[in-house]
C-alpha cells in the first residue's frame, strides 16, 4: 500500500497560482533594463523594453517598470491595461534624438487605460508630446507622473511662430460623434518645456467629461492649463468643444510667453466647466476665460475658491477680445469667491480685472486687493448683463487712490467708480486682514477681525461639492464670505497634509466609511457643507447610510490630535 502524502497550504498556494496564470493569465508583467525580451515578463524574468511589454499584455494586464532610463517611445495599442511604476523611484523614458512619432507616450481610439507613475523627458521637435490622447476612448487616467524638458526646437533662442509647437499633456477629441469621457489627469507634475504656441495640459475638441486635478505645472513659455473648444479637432461643429469638467487643486506658476499673454488656466472655447480650489501665480493672467473664434461661444464657466495673485497682468481676463469681428464671447460665466493680490507686476493698466466682451456673466464674493499702482481694472467693450455686487476692494494708499477705466471712463477714488459704473452697491473698500499680505510667503486665510466676513452676497449658496480654498466649510455663520477662505470657527480648515495622513475609505460611500487608524478613534464628528453637525461618535467605522447624497466633512480625533476629510455620500 502507498501512504498518502499530505499537502501543506504552501504547496496549495504555489499549485494554483501556477493553474491560475496557465487559465487566466497574468495580472502583473514587469520590464527592467536588465530584462530580455525572451523572457516571460514574470517579476524574476522581465521583459526588457516598454513597448514589447505593452503589446504582450493581455486584457486588464498590469506592465510594472523597474527603475532605470529606456530609450524609446510608445504607443498603447491595446485598451484594458495599465502601465506604472514598480517603486517609488519613477522609471524613465527618454526620447533623446527619436522623432518616430511626436509624442513619447501615445494613446488612440483606447479605454480603460491607466498610466501611473512614468517619468518621460527630452523629446525635442516641432510638435513634440509628452503624452499624446486621441480619437475616442473612456476611463483613461494620467497620474502621478513626471513630464519635463518636451521643446520645440533644441535651439533656446529660436523664433517662435504660430507653425511651431510642443505640448505636455494633449488630449484631442477628434472622433465625430463619439467623445473621449471619464478622463482624468491627476497629480502629475510639468515644467521646463518650451512651446512654442502650444500649452502645458490641454484638452481640445470632442471630450465630455473630463478631471484636471492636482497637478504641478510651473516654469513653462505658455500657457499651463488650456481647455479649448472650436478650432475644427473635431469634424463635427456641434462636437468640437472641451465641456463638463473639472479644474481643480492644481498650482501653476512661471508660466510666461514672451510673445503673447498665456494664461496659467485658460479655458477658451469650453463649456461647463468648473476651476476651483487653484492656486495661480506669476504667469501672464492668473486665469483667462475667453473665446478667440468668431461666431463661437464659452458657455457655463464657473471659477470659484481660487487663489490668484502675483501674475504679470491680472488676476482674471473674461470676454471675447476683439467681439464681434476678431473673436466669439463669453456667456454665462461667473467669477466667484476667489482672491486676487497684487497683479499686473508688469504695470500693464490692467491691475486686478480685464474685462472685454461677455453676456450675463457675474462678479461677487471676490477680494479685490491692487499692487501700489492702485488700479483696480480695465473694462473694454460693453458687458451686458453684468452683475458685479458684493467685492471687497482695497489699496494700500486709500479708498481715494484707488482707479480704474471702465468702458472709456477714468474713475478715481472707490465711490467714483461705483457711482460712474453703477456696479458694486453693497461692496465694501476695506483691508480684508489677510495673515500674510506677502508676495513670497502669502497666507490668505482671513484674520479674526477681517471686514471681509460675512460680506458675500447673503443669497449665495454653496454648491453640493463646494469647499473653501482651504479645504473647510464655504459658509459659516450663515453668509458666505469674500474671498477664497472662509473664516471658521470650527477648525475644519486644517492643512490638507495633515488630513491626508489618515485614509477615509470607501470614498465615496454608501453605508459605511472606515479612518484607517491602528488606534482607536477616540472621537469623530460629521458636518454638512453648511457646517450643522450631523453625527458623532467614537467607532472607526460609521454607518453614515442616512445621510442624503453629498458632500460631507468627517473630523476625528486620534491620540489628542484633530485631522479632517471630505467624504462623499452616494
Amino acid at each position: 500500500m502507498f501512504q498518502k502524502k499530505k499537502i501543506n497550504r504552501k504547496t496549495i498556494l504555489l499549485i494554483f497560482c501556477i493553474l491560475s496564470n496557465f487559465c487566466f493569465g497574468q495580472a502583473n508583467y514587469y520590464v527592467a533594463t536588465t530584462g530580455n525580451n525572451a523572457n516571460s515578463g514574470s517579476l524574476a524574468s522581465p521583459w526588457k523594453t516598454i513597448q514589447y511589454g505593452l503589446n504582450q499584455l493581455p486584457a486588464n494586464g498590469i506592465l510594472n517598470i523597474f527603475p532605470g532610463t529606456y530609450l524609446e517611445k510608445i504607443t498603447i495599442a491595446k485598451s484594458n491595461i495599465t502601465l506604472k511604476n514598480y517603486s517609488a523611484i519613477l522609471p524613465v523614458i527618454d526620447a533623446t534624438g527619436l522623432t518616430t512619432q511626436d509624442a513619447i507616450l501615445a494613446i488612440k481610439n483606447k479605454s480603460n487605460v491607466t498610466i501611473d507613475g512614468i517619468e518621460l523627458q527630452n523629446n525635442i521637435q516641432n510638435t513634440a508630446q509628452g503624452i499624446l490622447v486621441e480619437g475616442s476612448g473612456d476611463n483613461i487616467t494620467i497620474k502621478n507622473c513626471k513630464i519635463h524638458d518636451i521643446h520645440f526646437s533644441s535651439n533656446v533662442n529660436a523664433a517662435v511662430n504660430e507653425n511651431v509647437n510642443a505640448q505636455g499633456i494633449i488630449v484631442f477629441g477628434t472622433n465625430a460623434t463619439t467623445p473621449i469621457t471619464n478622463l482624468k489627469i491627476q497629480n502629475n507634475e510639468l515644467y521646463n518645456c518650451r512651446l512654442g504656441y502650444s500649452e502645458g495640459i490641454a484638452v481640445n475638441g470632442n471630450v465630455s467629461g473630463f478631471e484636471v486635478t492636482n497637478n504641478n505645472v510651473h516654469n513653462l513659455t505658455n500657457i499651463g492649463i488650456d481647455i479649448i473648444g472650436h478650432e475644427g479637432t473635431c469634424p463635427n461643429p456641434a462636437n468640437d468643444q472641451a465641456r463638463n469638467g473639472l479644474v481643480k487643486n492644481n498650482i501653476v506658476h512661471d508660466c510666461i510667453a514672451a510673445y503673447s499673454t498665456s494664461g496659467g488656466i485658460y479655458i477658451d472655447g469650453g463649456k461647463n466647466i468648473t476651476v476651483e480650489n487653484n492656486t495661480s501665480y506669476h504667469n501672464g493672467y492668473g486665469v483667462e476665460v475667453g473665446c478667440e473664434k468668431i461666431g463661437q461661444t464659452t458657455d457655463g464657466i464657473i471659477i470659484r475658491n481660487n487663489v490668484f495673485y502675483d501674475n504679470q497682468i491680472c488676476a482674471v481676463a473674461m470676454g471675447g477680445f476683439d467681439y464681434p469681428s476678431g473673436s466669439g464671447k463669453v456667456i454665462n460665466s461667473s467669477f466667484r469667491n476667489n482672491t486676487c493680490y497684487f497683479n499686473d507686476f508688469s504695470n500693464s493698466g490692467s491691475g486686478e480685472l480685464y474685462l472685454s466682451y461677455s453676456e450675463n456673466s457675474t462678479i461677487e464674493n471676490n477680494i479685490f486687493y491692487t499692487r501700489t499702482q492702485n488700479i483696480l481694472s480695465y473694462a473694454e467693450l460693453t458687458q451686458p448683463g453684468l452683475i458685479f455686487n458684493y467685492n471687497t476692494f482695497f489699496c494700500q494708499a486709500g479708498t481715494t487712490k484707488l482707479t480704474a477705466d471702465w468702458n472709456g471712463t477714468q474713475y478715481t477714488g472707490f465711490a467714483s467708480f461705483v457711482a460712474g459704473t453703477k456696479t458694486n452697491a453693497n461692496s465694501i473698500f476695506a483691508n480684508p486682514q489677510l495673515t500674510n499680505a506677502t508676495i513670497t510667503n502669502p497666507d490668505f486665510h482671513l484674520l479674526t477681525n477681517s471686514p471681509s466676513k460675512n460680506a458675500g452676497n447673503p443669497a449665495y449658496i454653496a454648491a453640493s461639492t463646494e469647499t473653501d480654498y482651504y479645504n473647510g466649510l464655504r459658509i459659516e455663520g450663515g453668509r458666505i464670505d469674500c474671498g477664497a477662505d472662509e473664516f471658521g470657527i470650527t477648525t475644519l480648515g486644517i492643512d490638507k497634509l495633515e488630513v491626508s495622513k489618515f485614509n477615509v475609505y470607501p470614498n465615496p460611500a454608501t453605508n459605511f466609511i472606515t479612518i484607517d487608524s491602528e488606534i482607536k478613534v477616540d472621537k469623530y464628528q460629521i458636518f454638512n457643507i453648511n457646517g450643522q453637525k450631523l453625527l458623532e461618535g467614537s467607532e472607526n467605522k460609521i454607518n453614515i447610510s442616512g445621510l442624503n447624497s453629498g458632500l460631507y466633512f468627517i473630523k476625528f480625533e486620534i491620540e489628542s490630535k484633530s485631522y479632517v476629510s471630505k467624504i462623499i455620500k452616494k
